[in-house]
């Protein structure tokens, strides 16, 4: 019997999900838009304008020591507008495993809130 199995390699990305235009269809809220200000203008998001629905990419931020994925990026169109933190990391970092990809494609919902830009997510399907 052979003693090593090959793997297969992991894509580059996987999409999940289906973008929605429903503003309670997206429920994982990110964290550290207020420094990312730059980014939010690059992609027009104004108070005075609509919420966007977009994709966004997923991608892991490996801490080279532990040898872990430390942080998530959340990135649209190359601008870098949010991270993940517990409980949601936890469940994309499981869904990179399922799915044996090195990021991954979700919807999300630009908006302007009380206190500046707001990025949310659709990891799952409404009920």
């Amino acid at each position: 019997m052979w003693p090593f199995r090959r793997r297969t390699p992991p894509s580059d990305v996987v999409r999940l999900g289906e973008l929605s235009h429903q503003e309670y269809d997206y429920d994982i809220l990110t964290v550290g838009q207020s420094r990312l200000g730059h980014s939010f203008e690059a992609l027009a998001l104004h108070p005075e304008n609509p919420a966007q629905y977009l994709w966004c990419t997923l991608t892991p931020i490996v801490d080279p020591r532990m040898k872990s994925i430390a942080d998530i990026t959340i990135s649209i169109e190359s601008h870098i507008v949010g991270y993940l933190r517990p409980p949601a990391l936890d469940t994309v970092i499981s869904l990179l495993g399922e799915h044996n990809t090195q990021s991954l494609e979700v919807p999300a919902r630009l908006s302007w809130g009380p206190v500046g830009p707001e990025v949310t997510l659709r990891l799952s399907s409404p009920a």
